[in-house]
């Protein structure tokens, strides 16, 4: 039924588009030569009295406001020639009125997501985006205020983005009005250097064309856009098969460790190539602890870590002591900035997914110092990160700043796995591996004491849906708009034009928890004298004999 539905609003939507396009054709076509050779001082004077005079003026806003022929500035000049100066102005106001609420509701008819979709792929178009999702009013102003944006453009965006009619309207009259009033009282001291002639017969015959090309790509995109409604917002890597750059705080807790672990497991599973792992804390002894983790799972990549200001300094309690024990150091400690440039540089564009686990400091700075570069290589970012629908989390708390940065900044998807998610998939090691396993060394130095090491899961829960998406474990929220305050408390708001998600739990704690461990242990031979596997009972936390 949910699909029946979209392919009925894609058909009606694009029966709309072409009715409304072949009416504006036709209209074109029909009056080609008064559009060709329209004079406006000729029809205020042809007018057979003041009423329809004025009736003439308004009818050519509404007309201006669906084909773009007439400048703008011809009908200010005219009108201010044809009347009082006070009553010329007035005269020019209503036509603005009239003018800048038809191309609104035109906007809305013909915009919506597929307006804002190409203005995500031009040039500062997501700056616009920026602009009106921050409800910054001046910026609004000032674009209407400068003559350098056309007035109908402008008001087609901002129908097709839905904003609100009042603030709309005033903001429009009061940033266009000082140049209405400028022009109709210079007279027609402009008005001879115009070539409405050329200007008119250009606009006619190229219009047509744009129209019948744009929806002929709207009508072959519609299918395109029904897929990907139907397999959602994010492609996992299962299935899209990009490469996986992770990030990671490791040291301040062990499901880092556990994290690696699964993302090494299923990237094996799912042929996914992991192009390198992050350090994203000031302790140098992380990349170290990444050094051990990779050489276990076989995984040959490079490692970066972050050398700017201080982050989680001293929030390690297992990195060093596996550095040491399995006698392994990082051969070469590039910054995390030229560790990204160097990846991404080589990748192919839209080709990576960036996981993070940690503070997203070391994305934060490679977004603010290569944007360009990150955006066009990155095409998603999976984060354990934030509380949904709101609160704080210790990713965001421990740099505040960079996850501000990032919300605010990476132009493609982001999934939030919230705290909520992770916490309560009690996963780890319920007894000594007979094999020597760096990941249980980092659940046992983390938790202390005895056997059975348990620990929540919000980084392994993040990984696993990066690799797997949506399933009988996962869905995804509808588009929001999330928000990081001062103090890091994160919120998330319905916006049907954003790219921020968070993950929403499906299935009970604990089969999550047992899917998870099964992977957390499948490399590990347990040392029992029966030779039975010993599993975890992640609802009482304790080991249990199978």
């Amino acid at each position: 039924m949910k699909q029946k539905l979209l392919r009925g609003s894609h058909a009606t939507g694009l029966a709309v588009r072409i009715i409304v396009s072949v009416l504006i054709i036709a209209l074109i076509i029909w009056k080609y030569d008064e559009f060709k050779n329209i004079d406006i001082r000729a029809l205020v004077e042809a007018s057979s009295g003041v009423v329809a005079a004025v009736a003439s003026i308004l009818g050519i806003y509404l007309l201006k406001s669906l084909v773009f022929v007439v400048p703008a500035s011809l009908i200010y000049i005219a009108v201010g020639l044809a009347f009082p100066t006070h009553w010329a102005i007035l005269i020019n106001a209503v036509g603005i009125l009239i003018e800048i609420s038809a191309t609104y509701l035109f906007g809305i008819i013909m915009g919506g997501p597929y307006v804002v979709n190409k203005l995500k792929k031009i040039k500062y178009g997501d700056k616009i985006l920026e602009l009106h999702g921050k409800n910054k009013l001046s910026a609004i102003f000032a674009i209407r205020f400068l003559p350098v944006f056309p007035i109908d453009i402008v008001s087609l965006f901002l129908g097709a983005v839905r904003m609100k009619f009042l603030p709309y309207v005033l903001l429009s009259l009061g940033g266009i009005l000082p140049r209405v009033i400028l022009f109709t009282i210079l007279g027609d001291g402009l008005y001879d250097y115009v070539p409405m002639q050329k200007l008119a017969a250009i606009a006619a015959v190229l219009l047509p064309v744009a129209l019948v090309i744009w929806v002929v790509r709207y009508a072959m995109k519609s299918k395109k856009t029904e897929e990907e409604n139907e397999k959602g917002p994010f492609e996992p890597l299962k299935s899209s098969r990009r490469s996986v750059i992770f990030d990671t705080d490791i040291g301040p807790d062990c499901d880092d460790a556990g994290a690696f672990a699964v993302m090494a497991s299923m990237a094996k599973k799912y042929d996914v190539k992991i192009l390198g792992a992050a350090n994203c804390t000031s302790n140098s002894h992380g990349t170290d602890a990444l050094a051990v983790l990779s050489e276990h799972f076989g995984l040959d990549i490079p490692l970066g870590e972050h050398k700017g200001y201080e982050v989680l300094p001293d929030g390690s309690k297992y990195n060093k002591s596996l550095a040491k024990k399995y006698n392994i150091t990082a051969k070469k400690k590039s910054s995390a900035t030229e560790f990204y440039k160097k990846l991404l540089s080589k990748a192919e564009n839209d080709s990576v997914t960036v996981i993070t686990v940690g503070t997203l400091t070391n994305i934060a700075e490679i977004l603010e110092k290569e944007p360009k570069l990150f955006n066009l290589k990155v095409n998603s970012i999976v984060a354990m990160a934030g509380k949904f629908p709101s609160g704080k989390e210790f990713n965001i708390e421990s740099d505040i700043g960079a996850a501000k940065y990032v919300f605010e900044n990476f132009r493609n998807v982001i999934v939030c796995s919230g705290f909520e998610i992770g916490h309560g998939i009690i996963t780890g090691f319920a007894q000594k591996p007979m094999q020597e396993n760096p990941v249980y060394d980092c659940y046992r130095d983390y938790l202390g004491g005895k056997e059975p090491y348990l620990r929540d899961s919000w980084d392994l829960t993040a990984v696993q849906y990066a690799f797997e998406g949506n399933s009988d474990y996962y869905s995804l929220s509808k588009s929001v708009k999330i928000t990081v305050s001062d103090d890091g408390t994160v919120t998330a708001e319905k916006d049907k034009y954003s790219n921020r998600y968070y993950i929403i739990q499906k299935a009970k704690n604990s089969e999550i928890a047992a899917y998870l461990n099964t992977i957390l242990v499948e490399d590990c031979v347990i040392d029992n004298s029966d030779g039975e596997m010993y599993n975890v009972d992640t609802e009482n936390q304790k080991g249990l004999v199978t």
